[in-house]
């Protein structure tokens, strides 16, 4: 079994990447990094010139009162949802059974905050507000992760998203968006980022997937939100000390890949296309809601992904992160996440690859 240090290697030699934006050394990152530092003192604990623009900026782009910067994800969302309980006085919230905050996260919600986890939802589709037509719980936040990650990158319809933020709020409930992929949503809707984020009453974007940064997330809402969520900030390890490399990667990100999500969603169209064209392959969904979406191929997933890393060896070009095993036999799945790094591959050179990959 090849083992993640052995892959990690493997893609570091690679130059070209059909998923994100392509493959830099860490001296390359430290480079790029460094042209765009300003000629000032690092921040100390959240306090400092790059943070706090960064803060204002985002706060601005989701048409949000206040927002902080945080290194992780799951500190924001756990400070997310306990805030959201003390405020409501309510130890419920409601996740699909798909969602990052479940699955990726162990739980920690549970675990660490004693909340109480009512799933609703189908698999491999949006949660609705059709979904809590039955619930009579009090509930302290309903969560919408956009996309659904582990059920392909899908999308609810731009009414169903407004329902949803409408039940929450007859209910009495905060509506909470997990967005961690929010920018990549963006041109699904054709509205801005400030009318999305609008219909919630919190919002979590990431700096390191489809924007290519370090690290780091923003955490976003009403100054009186923001603020209930300190103390739990603070219990689950931030601030950092100093945080200025991954505010100006976030930085970077933003110029670099915000404006054009639009053309990274159309080229995952034509490579979805092309992928769908091949017998032993499928897609999801088809065509995609945003620039990701998933492979189903018929093979071994240790076999393909083998194959996937001789490939990469021989030709420089990283196809998968993971090729993993589903719940049915013989059948294999992998995801395509396209940014930048796709601009140096050919619809043409997608399909040869593919074909070699699967053997067809």
């Amino acid at each position: 079994m090849i083992t993640y240090d052995e892959k990690r290697r493997i893609r570091g030699q690679c130059r070209r990447s059909l998923s994100r934006h392509g493959i830099r050394s860490m001296r390359e990152e430290l480079q790029a990094l460094a042209a765009l530092a300003p000629d000032g003192p690092p921040d100390e604990y959240g306090a400092g010139d790059v943070v706090q623009a960064l803060e204002a900026e985002v706060a601005l782009l989701l048409g949000k009162e206040a927002a902080v910067f945080l290194p992780k994800g799951v500190i924001a969302q756990l400070a997310a949802l306990r805030a959201w309980s003390d405020l409501k006085g309510r130890g419920a919230v409601v996740l699909h059974p798909q969602s990052h905050i479940d699955a990726d996260e162990q739980a920690a919600h549970e675990h660490l905050h004693r909340l109480t986890t009512i799933r609703r939802g189908a698999m491999n589709m949006p949660l609705r507000a059709s979904d809590l037509a039955d619930l009579h719980v009090p509930v302290a936040a309903v969560v919408a992760e956009l996309p659904l990650r582990r059920g392909g990158f899908v999308l609810p319809a731009w009414d169903d998203l407004v329902a949803l933020a409408k039940w929450a709020q007859s209910n009495g409930a905060a509506f909470h968006l997990d967005g961690a992929r929010l920018w990549e949503s963006q041109p699904f809707y054709g509205r801005s980022l400030a009318e999305i984020a609008g219909l919630a009453d919190s919002v979590y974007v990431s700096f390191y997937k489809g924007l290519g940064g370090l690290a780091g997330c923003i955490l976003a809402g009403s100054q009186r939100f923001i603020d209930a969520t300190a103390t739990w900030r603070h219990r689950h390890g931030a601030p950092l000390w100093s945080v200025y490399p991954y505010a100006l990667a976030a930085q970077a990100g933003l110029r670099a890949h915000l404006p054009r999500m639009g053309e990274y969603r159309a080229r995952a169209h034509s490579i979805a296309e092309i992928v769908a064209g091949i017998d032993v392959c499928r897609v999801f969904p088809e065509p995609p809601h945003t620039n990701a979406f998933q492979v189903h191929m018929l093979g071994d997933a240790a076999q393909l992904e083998a194959r996937a890393l001789a490939i990469a060896q021989e030709t420089g070009v990283w196809l998968f992160d993971h090729i993993v095993a589903t719940p049915t036999p013989g059948i294999s799945r992998g995801e395509i996440q396209v940014g930048a790094g796709a601009d140096q591959l050919s619809d043409e050179e997608v399909r040869t690859l593919m074909e070699r990959l699967l053997g067809s």
